[in-house]
């Protein structure tokens, strides 16, 4: 944890403060001891609606030659998600 840093002040001096939880996952929460803020370390998802797992889904399906709408009707009908064709195509213009 020593490369990691506090993104308001920038001060290494960070521990472990348990998780932060949302509809579709759990990330861990940590805490600044020099100006006891509690954060969570951005990743290439940060503020996405779908998890990882979901969106890597889409991503596959894509690069085996499947079309937007058949992406958005394989996702819904096999796993329960509904997603729009646009979303797709932002997510594999973000993510390829």
């Amino acid at each position: 944890m020593a490369t990691e840093k506090c993104p308001y002040c920038h001060s290494r001096r960070i521990v472990f403060r348990g998780y932060r939880y949302n509809e579709k996952s759990q990330k861990h929460l940590r805490l600044c001891r020099n100006c006891n803020r509690k954060f969570t370390l951005r990743d290439k998802f940060f503020r996405m609606r779908f998890s990882e797992e979901e969106i890597n889904k889409a991503l596959k399906l894509r690069k085996k030659g499947y079309s937007l709408a058949e992406v958005v009707q394989n996702l819904k009908r096999q796993h329960g998600l509904k997603v729009s064709r646009w979303t797709v195509l932002v997510w594999e213009k973000k993510y390829s």
